[in-house]
């Protein structure tokens, strides 16, 4: 009976470990998704405008090189290797994000208390919006002003 008891020690310690994971699934941490960028500026992109990530553990990235060729990639969360892409030959538009400003957009919504990532869009109007969670692990989005990447407003789902 001890050996039974022994034997399902490590059943319930993975399943613990397990849950643990499913619960933390709501987004990317600030450090994996700073990983994620550094993967993606090296691969290429100088400007963005959709970052996001899927339920399949995808980070689905758009943007453009400095070439101007348009990137769709999806990258594999769990270690950035490349899954897909596509490109085309087309124009970087004014609107779209530098790397930069990719960042300090995404630290601004941290300020505006973001703690875990889930998406960012950029459209040709201006506006920036990033979602996420906050520390009570309930949706926040947050939009920015694209000019100065100033947050214009933060709504709590």
């Amino acid at each position: 009976m001890k050996t039974m008891h022994m034997l399902m020690m490590p059943m319930v310690l993975s399943g613990g470990l397990s849950t643990a994971a499913l619960a933390d699934d709501g987004g990317l941490s600030p450090g994996k998704l700073e990983s994620l960028l550094n993967d993606a500026d090296a691969y290429g992109f100088t400007h963005y405008d959709e970052v996001a990530i899927d339920d399949g553990g995808h980070l689905e990235v758009e943007g453009w090189r400095d070439d101007g060729w348009q990137l769709d990639i999806d990258m594999l969360v769990e270690d950035g290797s490349l899954l897909h892409e596509k490109r085309h030959k087309d124009t970087i538009p004014d609107w779209s994000l530098t790397s930069d400003e990719l960042h300090q957009a995404l630290n601004n919504a941290q300020e505006a208390g973001m703690k875990r990532f889930s998406e960012l869009d950029v459209d040709e109007r201006g506006h920036v919006e990033i979602e996420g969670y906050d520390a009570q692990n309930s949706e926040i989005d947050i939009r920015l002003e694209r000019n100065d990447l100033t947050v214009t407003g933060v709504e709590h789902d």
